[in-house]
C-alpha cells in the first residue's frame, strides 16, 4: 500500500492548494502540511515553493513526484496480480507501425508459447503507450522512436530501415536526396508518433521542416496512409517493416535517398521492478525470436 503521506503529496501536486487537497482527503489543512513537512524532513529536500496562491514543485519535488507515480503504478500492478483469475490477463500495447507490420506474425508465437495467458493488445502512438505504461494500464509496450531509457527496462527486438515511400508509378520515385522530396505532397503520421519524431529529427539535421513541403496531410491510421501513397497521392516516411505487404505486392516503392540511410530498433519496454519481471523477460525473448523469424521469411 502506498504510504498515506506520499498519497497526500501526489494529490497536492495535482491540486496545488492545501485547502483543496485537505477537502478531497477529508483532512485538516494542518494535517496536509504535516504530511508534506514529514516528507521534506525524511528526504532532506524542499518539495514546494509558493507562486502567488499556487504551490509549485521544486526540481527535487518533481523528481519525487515522478518516483511516487511509479510506486503507485507498481502498487496497482501488485493488487491486480494478487487478485488475478486462474487465467491471467496480460495487457500490452504496440505502436501502429509494429501492430500492422509485425504483430500478425509475432502475436501467434506469444499465444503458442504462453497458452495460459489471455492477451489484450491496444494500438497507440509511442507517447500514448508510454503514458499508459506509467499509469499501470499496460504490462509492456512494443514501441518505435525515442524514449527516456533511464525510466524503463527495455530491450531491442527488431531493427528496421526508416525509408521514404512512394507509388512505383509516381514521378517521385526518381528523387535521390531528401531536399528533392519537398516537391511532393507529404502524408505523415500525427505528432506524438515515433515515426513522426524520427522524421522531424532527420529534417532538422538537414535544415528542413515538414512545413517546407508543398502540402502536409496527417493521418493516424497506417493502412489508410500507405493506401494513399500507393495510389500516387503523395509520399511518406516510415519504417520499412510497416509497409512489408504493400512492398511485396509492388504497390509501394522505396525511394533510395542518398542522404537518408537510417536503421532504428523497435523496443520491448516495461517498468522496472514489475511483479511480472521474470515473465516479461521471457516474453521479450519470444518477441525477439518471432520478429527475427518474420524478418527471415520476408527475405
Amino acid at each position: 500500500m502506498l504510504d498515506p503521506k506520499l498519497h497526500t503529496f501526489l494529490l497536492l501536486v495535482q491540486c496545488q492548494s492545501t485547502t483543496r487537497c485537505a477537502e478531497l482527503l477529508h483532512l485538516t489543512q494542518p494535517a496536509v502540511s504535516q504530511h508534506i513537512k514529514a516528507l521534506e524532513t525524511a528526504y532532506d529536500v524542499k518539495l514546494f515553493v509558493k507562486e502567488g496562491r499556487r504551490l509549485v514543485l521544486t526540481p527535487r519535488g518533481q523528481r519525487l513526484a515522478q518516483l511516487c507515480r511509479r510506486l503507485a503504478t507498481l502498487d496497482e500492478q501488485i493488487v491486480r496480480e494478487m487478485h488475478q483469475a486462474d487465467t491471467p490477463t496480460l495487457r500490452f500495447g504496440a505502436t501502429l507501425s509494429i501492430a500492422d507490420g509485425l504483430m500478425p506474425s509475432v502475436l501467434p508465437h506469444l499465444v503458442d508459447q504462453f497458452p495460459e495467458i489471455q492477451f489484450h493488445m491496444v494500438e497507440q502512438n509511442t507517447h500514448a503507450l508510454l503514458e499508459q505504461l506509467e499509469n499501470g494500464l499496460l504490462d509492456f509496450a512494443l514501441i518505435e522512436g525515442n524514449f527516456d531509457h533511464r525510466r524503463y527496462d527495455y530491450s531491442p527486438f527488431f531493427v528496421s530501415r526508416f525509408v521514404g515511400l512512394c507509388s512505383p508509378t509516381s514521378p517521385y520515385r526518381v528523387f535521390r536526396r531528401l531536399r528533392d522530396t519537398l516537391q511532393a505532397p507529404l502524408i505523415l503520421r500525427e505528432s506524438g508518433s515515433g515515426t513522426r519524431d524520427i522524421f522531424e529529427g532527420e529534417c532538422r539535421a538537414h535544415n528542413l521542416a515538414v512545413t517546407d513541403y508543398v502540402s502536409l496531410c496527417e493521418i493516424e491510421h497506417i493502412p489508410t496512409l500507405l493506401g494513399l501513397v500507393a495510389t500516387g497521392k503523395g509520399i511518406t516516411f516510415a519504417y520499412e517493416a510497416a509497409a512489408r505487404s504493400l512492398l511485396a505486392q509492388n504497390r509501394l516503392q522505396v525511394m533510395e535517398l542518398e542522404d537518408l540511410q537510417l536503421e532504428r530498433p523497435f523496443h520491448f519496454v516495461c517498468l522496472p521492478g514489475s511483479p511480472r519481471s521474470e515473465l516479461l523477460a521471457r516474453m521479450a525473448q519470444v518477441v525477439t525470436q518471432a520478429a527475427e523469424t518474420c524478418a527471415g521469411a520476408a527475405l
